[in-house]
């Protein structure tokens, strides 16, 4: 999949029900079944994305590696690649080194990693990690350090630390393809870790003064490391085919927000000590009420929503041209979702893509009457 800028393009692998509101007391309505799983990866793959975003949630209905390998196994060769999120807490590193080896060799050029070192302590121990933030990026380092051994050096491999330790590991044959790393985190420790091993280095949506200020401090990790990184943006998106339609369509994704639901999020805040999810949090405080950040950046999915909660807003050319100006600062990696995700990225497919890739395709427009309703 190529574009004029080399940028590179994914959406988002629901693993939670679906539809078209979110913040509700009920359910969402569209499961996310092994057929509709399928339909998503395929339909993103026809809107010219490049791969799918498996995230790790305590949360969802289905745990992301078991999805991702069903989804693997009953889509194309040529379907879009998935991007597979770990916590390094959840899988010893030589085991998941073996894991993520076997797919690739199985599914060749499809699998990426995404480590996820978490930023809410309380939904960490709902599975049995309880360590504080210092004594899980110290082991989120080892861990990504322990892939990237296994992966490239012959075997037999050893380690030993006060965290992991293994003897003689065989990991043959290694993977067929490079398996790249994403890793996202805003604290000190966190960009530390991706300027010596990351492959991509991701952010969530911010004002663009916040961005510049980050992407200049990586800049002098990386140097200092003698590394260059990939820089990756994750946010939604919400596009229709006038400005108009794109904030009204906002206003109705967030306008069922249950009081108590809305209430039970804005407590959880108080056990998060992810650093990036507190700048997601502080940076919506006090917006006026259309929840504007900046021009063509939307807070109202933090309304409901834990990790990023901005989407890029607006006409086809107003996201196309504010993507524009995330590539002008140096990003060429980006993860975008909207609900429900297979009519969004059918969307974003035909309004956006085609700007994106400088092509004049017929036809591209999409009208919200040849749009299924989630059932």
């Amino acid at each position: 999949m190529t574009n004029p800028s080399q940028s590179e393009f994914l959406w988002f692998l629901q693993l939670s029900r679906d539809g078209e509101f979110i913040g509700t007391k009920n359910k969402m309505p569209r499961k996310p079944t092994l057929p509709y799983l399928q339909s998503l990866i395929a339909t993103a793959g026809e809107a010219g994305f490049d791969a799918l975003l498996t995230a790790t949630n305590y949360h969802s209905e289905h745990e992301n590696y078991t999805a991702a390998v069903a989804a693997l196994a009953q889509t194309a060769a040529t379907d879009p690649a998935l991007l597979i999120a770990v916590r390094p807490g959840m899988f010893q590193p030589a085991m998941y080194a073996k894991m993520l080896a076997t797919l690739q060799n199985l599914f060749p050029g499809r699998v990426r990693l995404n480590i996820v070192t978490g930023s809410s302590p309380a939904e960490n121990a709902m599975y049995g990690d309880f360590e504080d933030h210092a004594k899980r990026y110290e082991r989120t380092r080892e861990f990504m350090q322990i892939l990237r051994q296994l992966w490239t050096q012959p075997p037999p491999q050893s380690f030993k630390s006060d965290i992991y330790a293994f003897n003689d590991a065989v990991l043959d044959p290694a993977p067929v393809q490079p398996i790249p790393i994403y890793f996202g985190g805003a604290s000190p420790v966190a960009q530390g870790i991706a300027a010596e091993l990351a492959d991509v280095y991701l952010m969530w949506g911010e004002r663009e003064d916040m961005i510049k200020e980050r992407m200049a401090q990586m800049q002098e990790l990386t140097a200092k490391a003698g590394r260059t990184l990939r820089y990756g943006l994750r946010t939604h998106v919400i596009v229709r085919e006038t400005e108009e339609e794109a904030r009204a369509a906002a206003e109705r994704l967030i306008s069922r927000v249950d009081p108590e639901v809305r209430a039970a999020f804005v407590a959880s805040h108080a056990h998060v000590d992810g650093v990036g999810q507190q700048r997601q949090i502080d940076m919506v405080k006090n917006l006026d009420a259309d929840l504007m950040v900046e021009p063509g950046l939307w807070a109202g999915v933090g309304m409901a929503r834990s990790g990023v909660g901005v989407a890029l807003i607006g006409d086809p050319q107003q996201v196309a041209d504010k993507i524009r100006r995330y590539e002008d600062m140096g990003f060429s990696s980006f993860i975008f979702s909207g609900y429900p995700h297979l009519e969004e990225a059918r969307r974003f497919g035909e309004l956006v893509m085609p700007l994106l890739k400088g092509k004049q395709e017929e036809g591209r427009a999409i009208h919200t009457d040849k749009v299924a309703p989630v059932a």
